[in-house]
């Protein structure tokens, strides 16, 4: 427990910080993969940093260019299913309104060969150990198909592929993912991640709220290149902690999902962060009844002790001026940030994406 506490960044209020004193720092996550079993400097954050460039967003557009569309229709397995064929991945769907998704299979991030049988589609994935047949209604509508499946095919050929731990296979085949590295680019402050824990008492929550997550944190990207996790859990309460030393010492962590806030300033957010983790950096993580049943928001005086992760979360959301809500922060569950919430302004929220973690692939 003490190496985890001297591996949380530490704030305090009495030195101006920069982003180039950080990268220069003692505290920078090079020097912190170095010196992970010594005691950790002090890292002092009084001042916003810059950390919004057009670059990151435009890394964002363009996975959300990848959503386009290619080619849609009806196809047969074993039930008929309405394919949406985009620019990176295919979606299943149960209706023609694209109401009822029943699963997405990335074209980019996985190696994949594409054969065609009369009116037969066979889409191979080599290294996953998986394959996909759907049926046309006749040849030429097949060939239709496999040309348009052949143009996404060619788009990406030299886009890194992933080859995943055969175990993991079922954790990342049929959803929406994203690899570790494209990630830390387009993650900005403020984003949402939420995390899937490989413990009992998680899968119980799990079921119990009927969620794929049971536990929620915010991102903080400073100098517009690390990134940090703003949360708290039961180990160190309210903590902040580089990404590369957050993922290695919360190795209970099986799943990664990022939602990503459109429409928003990130300057002005990251200001406000920076202010409430000061206020509360440090505080003990503790859940109880009272705080679950509690109706309305307590003033800070009062409310400021101690968290359990989606309290700081919504708590952090108010603070920013993003969430639009009298109900007391401590009466939100992980899973209210699956769903889709009330936010202020023009301000949305993407559905979750979920990270392929290196540690799950074939070293």
């Amino acid at each position: 427990m003490s190496d985890i506490k001297k591996r949380s960044l530490s704030l305090q209020n009495n030195v101006i910080f920069t982003a180039d004193c950080y990268q220069r720092s003692e505290c920078s996550p090079e020097k912190l993969k170095r010196k992970s079993q010594r005691s950790q400097q002090t890292i002092i954050l009084s001042t916003p940093v810059k950390t919004v460039e057009k670059h990151n967003s435009n890394l964002f557009e363009i996975y959300i260019d990848g959503n386009q569309t290619v080619k849609e229709g009806w196809l047969y397995q074993s039930k008929k299913v309405y394919i949406v064929l985009t620019r990176q991945s295919i979606k299943e769907f149960n209706d023609e309104q694209k109401t009822s998704l029943i699963k997405v299979i990335s074209l980019k991030e996985f190696e994949f060969n594409i054969q065609q049988d009369k009116q037969f589609i066979k889409i191979q994935f080599p290294h996953l150990h998986q394959i996909i047949t759907y049926q046309a209604k006749d040849a030429v509508e097949a060939k239709m198909w496999v040309g348009c499946l052949n143009i996404v095919l060619d788009k990406h050929r030299n886009h890194p592929k992933y080859q995943l731990q055969l175990q993991e296979v079922q954790k990342y085949f049929g959803i929406n993912v994203i690899s570790e590295d494209y990630f830390l680019k387009i993650v900005e402050t403020g984003d949402l991640l939420l995390f899937e824990t490989n413990n009992t008492g998680a899968k119980l929550q799990r079921v119990f709220t009927n969620t794929k997550y049971d536990h929620v944190a915010i991102a903080i990207k400073m100098a517009n290149k690390y990134v940090f996790v703003f949360d708290a859990n039961a180990d160190t309460g309210v903590t902040f902690m580089e990404w590369s030393q957050f993922i290695e010492v919360n190795d209970l962590y099986e799943k990664l999902a990022i939602r990503k806030l459109i429409g928003v300033d990130r300057i002005q957010i990251e200001k406000k962060l920076i202010e409430f983790l000061q206020q509360v950096h440090g505080k003990k993580y503790e859940v109880t009844f009272s705080k679950l049943f509690r109706q309305k928001s307590l003033s800070p005086s009062k409310s400021n002790e101690s968290f359990f992760c989606s309290e700081l979360v919504a708590k952090a959301f108010k603070y920013c001026g993003l969430l639009e809500s009298d109900k007391a922060s401590s009466s939100f569950l992980p899973v209210e940030f699956t769903k889709q919430l009330k936010l202020t302004n023009q301000t949305q929220i993407t559905d979750d994406i979920v990270v392929i973690l290196k540690k799950h692939l074939i070293k």
